[in-house]
């Protein structure tokens, strides 16, 4: 029988979340129905391997499925990853999958040390790339020759492989009467995609929304409620967009008794009836909330801070606790150049989680930004990449260190929030 180990690198990112790998989980399930043995190497939860002897094959996720859409440009633990696996066993060939490899392949094969890089999204790529490797055909360095190993039909494959993991391992904000703590959380993901049109965000999963059936998704819900999981986090990056999934999903989770959380956007939280959501468990609800001058930042997220406020506020008079996503240093943003950004954000009635603005492959900013720090040259490392945005950082006309610092020590920021209970 054939071994395959896939391997999560670190991550700094579990210092407020630790996700489960869900795209792992659900590439592990398939291969075993075809009947590999399958190890879940997790090393942001131990240095451990899984397996004392050496497997056939190891697949390295450069960045799971709740980290695609922010992939870190610090390839670093990636690459201590593939040291490790190259001591501990050195005849095993290694795939990396991951939003690097499927941007810029030859880079990441070159910086990470690897046998193959398999593009496409995490899940279908793996199993693409495992089934040719069984079935012994010659693999190129980048998997495939052309484009990207094409989506695998998600509604037919089995129930995630939740038995590589324990739930209780991984965490998220769990919202209780309107407060906020890191506990055990489940991932579910039930419509890929977002037809949004952002310039900064990364997309892995497209631009076409791909709804499974609901009751695909709601024996993922089931099993995990099974296992113990009382709380779960949607990973769908627009919660409600598609109003025949959303309400059939609803329909069938109330009174479930399963609390979770998801995140959408303000027009998308305007125009459904949140109650519907608070009535299937929905305890918080994320926005894109950005910045109070993110429409006028060209970013294509022409989203007005009336209809911001005016979502937190349906979401609490629903019951459901507002959290908002704030994204620092957009390029042209009035409200962040100007220092207004830290006030807005102090007085929001909702709890917000922080981001800096990375200039990602793979999104329509860096192509359009990029050229302007860098000698015109593709990229030759990752290190290359990280550049890129460190330079745009340097030359920003405002703070955006004493911005951060300012907005990380605000009572409402979510990790002060869930750090004082």
């Amino acid at each position: 029988m054939t071994t395959v180990c896939f391997v999560v690198p670190q991550d700094e990112f579990q210092r407020l979340f630790l996700q489960q790998p869900v795209d792992v989980l659900n590439a592990a399930a398939v291969l075993e129905a075809d009947g590999l043995d399958v190890r879940l190497w997790d090393r942001r939860l131990t240095a451990v391997p899984p397996l004392q002897t050496t497997p056939d094959l190891a697949v390295l996720v450069t960045a799971v499925a709740d980290r695609a859409q922010c992939y870190p440009l610090d390839i670093a633990p990636s690459r201590e990853a593939v040291r490790e696996l190259r001591s501990l066993w050195p005849a095993t060939p290694v795939i990396a999958v991951g939003p690097h490899g499927t941007h810029l392949p030859d880079v990441t094969l070159r910086d990470l040390g690897v046998d193959h890089v398999a593009r496409g999204e995490n899940d279908s790529a793996a199993v693409r790339a495992v089934r040719d490797f069984v079935a012994g055909r010659a693999l190129t360095p980048v998997l495939p020759m052309a484009g990207t190993y094409e989506d695998l039909d998600t509604d037919h494959w089995p129930l995630p492989a939740y038995h590589l993991t324990d739930s209780g391992d991984y965490t998220a904000e769990v919202v209780l009467q309107g407060r906020a703590h890191r506990g055990p959380a489940g991932l579910v993901l039930g419509v890929r995609g977002c037809s949004y049109g952002c310039t900064f965000c990364h997309l892995p999963f497209g631009t076409r929304m791909r709804p499974r059936a609901v009751s695909r998704t709601m024996r993922e819900i089931t099993r995990l409620r099974d296992l113990g999981t009382d709380s779960l986090f949607f990973l769908d990056y627009v919660f409600g967009l598609h109003p025949t999934y959303y309400d059939d999903l609803c329909r069938e989770m109330t009174g479930l008794g399963i609390g979770w959380t998801g995140q959408t956007r303000a027009e998308v939280v305007l125009r459904s009836d949140v109650t519907r959501w608070a009535e299937a468990g929905c305890t918080g609800m994320w926005l894109g909330a950005e910045s109070p001058g993110v429409a006028d930042a060209g970013v294509g997220k022409r989203v007005s801070v009336e209809k911001v406020t005016a979502a937190i506020q349906k979401l609490a008079d629903a019951g459901i606790t507002p959290l908002a996503f704030i994204l620092l240093g957009l390029p042209d943003d009035p409200a962040c150049q100007r220092d207004r950004l830290v006030d807005w954000a102090a007085g929001l009635p909702a709890l917000f989680g922080l981001n800096q603005l990375v200039l990602r492959p793979g999104t329509r900013l860096y192509d359009d930004l990029a050229p302007r720090y860098t000698d015109g040259s593709a990229p030759a490392h990752w290190t290359q990449v990280e550049d890129v945005t460190r330079r745009y950082r340097s030359a920003y006309p405002a703070d955006l260190d004493d911005q951060w610092e300012r907005l990380m020590s605000l009572p409402n920021y979510l990790g002060n929030a869930m750090a004082a209970g």
